[in-house]
């Protein structure tokens, strides 16, 4: 190949570089973009969790304690005569127990429902954070590489513009070529990825928002269940004072 032929494909080459590196950095970019919001995502998911599980859960299941400790009291201070309307007050008090433990157990299988799902995700963390670990010690070997390249080329190694032939540019302008199209294929491929999760992550977000509707209307239920098993306490109350 002649020194004109290897000018021609130096030009080439160069003109393709700034094309491909439009192309990474701006992979770059959507990666930061996404990155941003599934941490976004992640802290709202975490806000609506701690809202449904330590909120509405616990403020649900306090007015669960509450109905129930008002079944009970007033059925155990109903009057009854005989052994057959003993026997109904009692079973009565039972089927209430029924009641609540069945319902207690439903929920505990819940619970561990949620907690075996919970424990896959931590897994699933764990396996990110050793990709990210590894992605690290690649960039940390890279790093240390080129830093030994451009000490050599500081102590004058490696440098030799009077030793250049034709023959060996041609062999270097070949590889970087062939490198070019690898990134530009892998590149074209992250970008593909790239945009299937942006869609996901704006889908999830779409989900998440919808949930946290969902949860403070169902709050709003909770509370006025609590009004209204409080103003049954207040007739409770009332009749035992009278009775």
């Amino acid at each position: 190949m002649s020194v004109a032929d290897n000018t021609a494909h130096i030009k080439a080459n160069k003109a393709a570089l700034y094309e491909l590196e439009s192309g990474v950095m701006h992979n770059k970019y959507v990666a930061y973009q996404q990155r941003a919001m599934i941490e976004e995502n992640r802290s709202l998911i975490m806000k609506n969790y701690s809202a449904a599980f330590l909120g509405n859960r616990q403020m649900a299941n306090m007015n669960t304690d509450a109905i129930f400790h008002n079944r009970e009291t007033i059925l155990s201070s109903m009057k009854v005569e005989g052994q057959v309307q003993e026997n109904y007050r009692n079973s009565k008090l039972n089927e209430a127990k029924v009641d609540f433990l069945d319902h207690r157990s439903k929920l505990t299988a819940r619970v561990a429902t949620v907690s075996e799902k919970m424990s896959k995700i931590n897994h699933l963390l764990i396996e990110v954070n050793e990709t990210i670990m590894e992605g690290n010690q690649e960039i940390v070997e890279f790093n240390a590489t080129n830093i030994a390249t451009n000490t050599k080329l500081l102590d004058g190694k490696g440098l030799d513009p009077a030793g250049a032939t034709p023959e060996a540019n041609e062999k270097r302008i070949t590889s970087n070529t062939t490198r070019m199209k690898d990134t530009t294929a892998r590149a074209s491929d992250n970008k593909r990825k790239l945009e299937d999760v942006l869609e996901n992550v704006k889908r999830n977000r779409s989900e998440i928002l919808k949930n946290a509707d969902l949860i403070y209307d169902r709050r709003s239920e909770i509370e006025k269940n609590h009004r209204n098993m409080s103003a049954n306490s207040h007739t409770i109350s009332a009749h035992i004072a009278s009775s």
